[in-house]
């Protein structure tokens, strides 16, 4: 439990509701060494239910004025580090579905981030949502992707596309089947 509860960043008491909880779903299974999950796609589904990246996050919403992939050059390029994306972009490093239209990142100050990649704020037509995250403890299980950006583990992503805009549960799906055949190259011991 005790190892649990530092890798989650969570406290004690929280880590043994949320163990219970997942075993009354069947989600999970405890051993005398730990916590076995039997399918980790399951889980998955059933915590996208409890977080949506629009709602569970702070939202603020951008145009990228010279598109993308210049977006995506100012990311590599600006000096920012506390940053990690998510949704369509992200998932490219492992699962192309469709060239992205638009980027989800977190970030820990928008303000910063925003004037260093030369957004411009928005309220509609978006390209760019940057998201204070709820859990800051994604950063720490971030990594580099392409082009040496910073993106989230493939299970947050996932979990972002399940609950993010447009054709994001699509790009789930495939970023899903992608994850169950290549099991060995993204989940931890």
């Amino acid at each position: 439990m005790r190892h649990l509860v530092e890798a989650a960043e969570v406290s004690t008491g929280s880590a043994y509701r949320v163990l219970k909880f997942l075993e009354q779903e069947a989600l999970i299974i405890r051993r005398s060494n730990g916590v076995v999950v039997p399918d980790w796609v399951a889980l998955l589904r059933r915590w996208s239910e409890d977080y949506q990246f629009l709602h569970t996050n702070t939202i603020t919403r951008w145009i990228a004025p010279r598109g993308l992939p210049a977006f995506l050059d100012d990311i590599r390029l600006a000096g920012v580090t506390d940053y990690a994306v998510t949704g369509s972009v992200a998932a490219a490093t492992w699962q192309s579905y469709a060239p992205p239209r638009s980027a989800m990142v977190f970030v820990t100050d928008p303000e910063t981030a925003s004037d260093a990649w030369r957004l411009r704020a928005t309220d509609t037509g978006a390209n760019v949502l940057l998201a204070v995250p709820a859990y800051p403890v994604l950063f720490a299980r971030s990594g580099k992707g392409f082009q040496d950006i910073r993106i989230a583990a493939p299970t947050q992503v996932a979990a972002d596309l399940m609950t993010g805009p447009g054709r994001g549960p699509s790009e789930a799906q495939e970023l899903l089947n992608w994850m169950g055949t290549n099991e060995q190259s993204w989940r931890r011991d």
